[in-house]
């Protein structure tokens, strides 16, 4: 098996986020696992990874808490793949608009 890169770390890191996101509020729908999944296999992320993801997306685990640190690098591709999240199921709700605006200022350089 191929040792993750530092690509695969951060896509990890970012699928993390969009799985607490999408947990929220206590429910995950099927456009939000579609999402979650369809990015995970879209950036390539290895096999093991997406085992874990679909078994988090069921309930069955909780993955731990995201690497900000390693998400702040890139906050504008976090936040890119947050919009998607929250827009999966066609609806913003003004709660997803502040967890956005949050998440904003959680990544921004200086925190």
């Amino acid at each position: 098996m191929a040792k993750p890169t530092p690509e695969d770390h951060f896509n990890i890191e970012v699928l993390k986020l969009m799985l607490q996101l999408a947990w929220s509020d206590e429910q995950i729908d099927v456009q939000e696992v579609g999402t979650i999944l369809g990015a995970a296999r879209s950036w390539g992320v290895p096999e093991p990874e997406v085992a874990t993801l679909k078994k988090a997306l069921e309930g069955g685990v909780t993955l731990p808490a995201p690497d900000l640190g390693l998400l702040r690098g890139r906050p504008d591709e976090v936040l890119e793949a947050a919009r998607a999240l929250i827009a999966s199921d066609g609806r913003l709700r003004a709660s997803e608009q502040e967890m956005l605006e949050e998440l904003r200022l959680i990544l921004s350089p200086g925190r």
